[in-house]
C-alpha cells in the first residue's frame, strides 16, 4: 500500500445550491491545476437545511493505495462573506490536493456539522471506512409539546469520481446531498355546520430510532438499486416513540371547512427567516397500523379535541320551538357532539384517533390531511386504554376536563357515526405530487 504519497496542501471550495428536484442544476467551477473543489446540491428543496443555516458539513474520502481514509470526517466550513462557498482543511489545518498518483476517489459527506459549535452538529455517530459506511443509532427527539422544533434535517451524499470524469471540471467534484429522513405533517378540517377545537395532535407508536448505512451494492433483477439514493435504514430494538404538539392557552385552534396545520410543514417564510417549525423529521420506516383485534400497539394519530354542531337560531330549551322561529335571521347556537354532553361545556375535551400505516421513504414529505364530520367521515375512533397515562400527555394544558370514554363504548368503536376520513399527500420535499384517499376504520 502506498503510505508515502505526499499530500500537497488542498483548499476545498464548495458551491452549494438548494433547489426543487425539477430544476436542480450543477453549477460547476472549472479550475485547472487548482485544489479539489466540490459542486454540491441537495436533491429536492430542503426545509430544515438550506444555504442560510448550513454552516458546515463533514467529508470522508477513500483513495486507492491508502491504508486509511484519505479524508476522514474533516469539516467543510462556510467561507466568510459568501453564501455558497465552503473551505475544507485537515484537522491539522493543512490544505489538501488530489494525490498525483490517484485516479479515482470515493467521497461521502453528511451534515449539518458543527462549525466551531457542537450545537450545530447533528447528533449521529459516523462509522465510515472504505469497506462499510454507516451511522450509529439515530433517534429524533420525542417531544409531545413542540413537535419537531428541535429536529434537524440530516442530509447525506456519496459519489465515486475519477479525475478524468467529464463532470469533474478540473478538480471540481459534484457532490449531491439527499435528505435522509422523512418529514411528517398533520392537517385537519371539519365539515359543514360543524366546529372543531383541538388541544393536541400526536403521532403514536412509530419507530423512534434507526441505523442508516450506505448500500450501493444491493440491486434488483434489472440491476437497479434497491435502496433509494443508496440509503438503507434498519430499526433498532428500542421501544416505539410518540411525537406531536400541544396547544397551550385558553383559545385552541378552531377548525371549520378549511385545512388548519396542526403539525406543520415548514413554510418558505420559515426557511428564508431560518425559523423552526413543528414538522417532524423522523426515521424512514414501515409500521403496522393500530388494529384492536390483532395489534393494540400499532401506529395512529391521536387528537385531544371537542366537536360542536352549529344550528340556525338562538339557544333554546328543549321543546321551545317558538324561541327559534322568533330569532333574527343569522343567529346560531351550538350543541356539543364530542365528548357527548347534554349541555355545552367549553372546558370538556376527549381523545379520538385515526389508525395509519407508515410506509415512509427518505426525503419525502407525508401530510396526513384529516377530515372530521365530512360526507363520509365522522369523529374517529376511541383510542387504546391508558392514553391519559402516557408520559408527556399527563400535563396537558390546565383548565381542561378530559372526558372518559362513555359507558358502553370500547377502544376502536367509532366516536360519531363514522371514522375520520383522510387523504395522504406524498411529495419529495415539495408540494404533493399524488394523493391517496383512504377511509380509516
Amino acid at each position: 500500500m502506498n503510505t508515502n504519497v505526499k499530500l500537497l496542501g488542498m483548499t476545498v471550495m464548495l458551491s452549494m445550491t438548494f433547489a426543487a428536484c425539477s430544476n436542480d442544476e450543477l453549477v460547476e467551477r472549472n479550475h485547472h491545476d487548482a485544489p479539489i473543489s466540490f459542486t454540491t446540491r441537495v436533491m429536492t428543496r430542503a426545509n430544515e437545511t438550506n444555504l442560510k443555516n448550513l454552516k458546515a458539513f463533514r467529508v470522508y474520502a477513500d483513495a486507492v493505495g491508502y491504508d486509511n481514509m484519505f479524508i476522514n470526517g474533516d469539516v467543510a466550513k462556510k467561507k466568510d462573506g459568501t453564501d455558497n462557498q465552503y473551505i475544507l482543511k485537515s484537522r491539522e489545518g493543512e490544505d489538501l490536493f488530489w494525490p498525483s498518483d490517484v485516479q479515482t476517489i470515493n467521497f461521502w459527506a453528511y451534515g449539518p456539522a458543527g462549525n466551531d459549535n457542537t450545537d450545530d452538529d447533528i447528533k449521529i455517530d459516523p462509522e465510515i471506512t472504505a469497506k462499510s459506511q454507516s451511522f450509529g443509532d439515530y433517534a429524533p427527539k420525542a417531544d409531545l409539546k413542540n413537535g419537531g422544533e428541535e429536529h434537524k434535517d440530516l442530509v447525506v451524499a456519496y459519489t465515486n469520481i475519477s479525475r478524468t470524469d467529464q463532470n469533474l471540471g478540473g478538480m471540481n467534484v459534484p457532490l449531491k446531498f439527499n435528505h435522509a429522513l422523512s418529514q411528517i405533517a398533520v392537517k385537519v378540517k371539519c365539515g359543514v355546520n360543524r366546529k372543531l377545537y383541538v388541544k393536541g395532535a400526536w403521532l403514536m407508536n412509530v419507530h423512534g430510532s434507526g441505523q442508516l448505512s450506505f448500500d450501493n451494492k444491493s440491486v434488483d433483477s434489472e440491476g437497479k438499486p434497491i435502496y433509494k439514493n443508496f440509503m438503507r435504514w434498519e430499526y433498532t430494538g428500542k421501544a416505539k416513540a410518540n411525537y406531536g404538539v400541544c396547544f397551550s392557552g385558553e383559545t385552541p385552534p378552531v377548525v371549520n371547512q378549511q385545512y388548519v396545520d396542526l403539525i406543520e410543514v415548514q413554510s418558505k417564510e420559515n426557511i428564508e427567516n431560518n425559523q423552526s417549525s413543528s414538522s417532524l423529521m423522523l426515521v424512514p420506516q414501515k409500521a403496522a397500523a393500530l388494529d384492536f383485534k390483532t395489534n393494540n400497539n400499532g401506529a395512529y394519530i391521536l387528537l385531544l379535541c371537542r366537536i360542536e354542531a352549529v344550528h340556525e337560531g338562538a339557544e333554546h330549551t328543549e321543546g321551545d320551538e317558538e324561541n327559534i322561529s322568533s330569532i333574527a335571521e343569522g343567529t346560531t347556537h351550538t350543541h356539543q357532539l364530542f365528548p357527548y354532553s347534554e349541555s355545552n361545556n367549553a372546558t370538556e375535551y376527549g381523545y379520538t384517533c385515526v389508525a395509519i400505516t407508515p410506509d415512509w421513504e427518505p426525503g419525502v414529505i407525508y401530510s396526513y390531511n384529516l377530515e372530521f364530520c365530512g360526507q363520509n367521515s365522522g369523529g374517529g375512533i376511541y383510542p387504546p386504554e391508558g392514553v391519559k397515562d402516557i408520559i408527556g400527555l399527563e400535563d396537558i394544558p390546565d383548565k381542561l376536563k378530559i372526558v372518559d370514554r362513555p359507558t358502553g363504548k370500547n377502544p376502536g368503536d367509532v366516536v360519531l357515526d363514522n371514522p375520520i376520513g383522510f387523504k395522504v399527500e406524498v411529495a419529495d420535499w415539495t408540494p404533493a405530487d399524488k394523493d391517496q384517499d383512504t377511509p380509516m376504520n
